[in-house]
């Protein structure tokens, strides 16, 4: 009898039990279905693999050796350095590789001529190769509006600039300005460009003391190397000038003359050599030739100095705006003085007569 009651205990015990767990279960409100599960995100895992990651440099197409280049995985956890070899290339053998985005810098470093560039490249597989390449560049340049200067005082100029590099290796640059005239300076803001793909600044052309031409210059860049390199050049700009100069040269005749017999009949003449203008800065080149060289070399008497007749090995004078007493002997008859203009190639000439005033040149330009 105490067996069959212990038995009977037990079995009424279980459905209890299991009554007690599903009314509690219910009193607290747990979820019953999947989809009342709140969601927990959770990071995606950088996958890694076994194999290496390559960088290539080039620099005008030839591949750049002894360069140092830096790889820094995704996780951002350590910086690998690598000299690129003979072919350019740096090879990096991380203990594993990590896949996704990877940064390659390449740093500012002596003796190459090369800004800090960087490229950020998804690695997906073993074996892929970033590449940094220099490219060709463009000098684009904005004239100021006007770009025309009114007077000889000149003015100022201020072009707009931007340096643009298609590759993505950069190389940062100073500028050189064409050879300009007299009276015109260049100059360059900032002084060293290219720290970009697309850089600006200004370039400054400023024509002052006396000027009376237009000008036309282009700017060349060249890399800050040992031996610098053309990196690339503007198309040629020009400031133009808005007025008209003119420029007379005459012979003003002296006396007396003197007629000297030596194996010809040689004149001497004293007269005064004047060169007028206006809005002018010129300069005119002045010599003489004489009708006879076979007998007695004539002279050309300035206050620069003394010369032959060119025809008989002689030179020239260069004279600005004023007067010049000048002395012309020559064999054979009267000299002829012959002028020519410095600005714009204009030349002229005449027989001196002994009389009155004759005009050598008169030129506009």
């Amino acid at each position: 009898m105490k067996k069959a009651v212990l038995a009977g205990v037990l079995f009424l015990a279980v459905p209890v039990l299991g009554i007690f767990i599903v009314s509690s279960g219910c009193k607290k409100g747990y979820p019953t279905t999947a989809y009342d599960v709140a969601y927990t995100p959770t990071p995606t895992p950088i996958v890694h693999i076994y194999g290496p990651v390559m960088v290539s440099v080039q620099d005008k197409s030839a591949a750049v050796t002894g360069l140092t280049v830096y790889a820094i995985p995704p996780s951002n956890s350590v910086t690998y350095s690598q000299a690129t070899t003979t072919t350019g290339i740096a090879t990096f053998n991380p203990p594993y590789l990590e896949l996704g985005n990877w940064t390659f810098v390449v740093p500012a470093q002596t003796p190459y001529p090369f800004a800090p560039s960087t490229i950020t490249m998804p690695v997906t597989v073993a074996n892929e190769t970033a590449a940094f390449a220099s490219g060709p560049v463009s000098i684009q340049l904005t004239p100021p509006v006007p770009n025309a200067f009114t007077g000889t005082n000149g003015g100022q100029f201020i072009y707009g600039m931007n340096y643009i590099q298609t590759g993505n290796l950069f190389v940062p640059v100073t500028l050189k300005m064409s050879s300009l005239a007299s009276g015109w300076t260049g100059g360059y803001s900032p002084a060293t460009i290219g720290f970009t793909s697309n850089d600006s600044g200004t370039v400054t052309l400023t024509g002052s003391g006396c000027v009376d031409k237009s000008q036309s210059f282009a700017v060349t860049a060249f890399d800050l190397s040992a031996a610098p390199v053309a990196r690339g050049w503007s198309d040629p700009q020009t400031t133009t000038k808005s007025f008209t100069s003119s420029l007379t040269v005459q012979w003003v005749n002296g006396s007396p003359f003197s007629n000297i017999s030596v194996c010809n009949l040689e004149k001497k003449l004293p007269g005064t050599i004047v060169v007028s203008g206006t809005n002018t800065c010129g300069t005119v080149t002045v010599y003489m030739t004489e009708c006879s060289t076979n007998c007695f070399n004539g002279s050309f008497i300035t206050p620069s100095g003394t010369t032959n007749a060119q025809n008989a090995g002689g030179g020239s004078y260069t004279f600005g705006v004023g007067s010049y007493p000048c002395t012309v002997w020559s064999d054979g008859c009267f000299a002829t003085l012959h002028a020519t203009c410095n600005n714009n190639g204009a030349s002229g000439s005449v027989q001196c007569s002994g009389t009155g005033t004759q005009t050598i040149l008169s030129t506009s330009y």
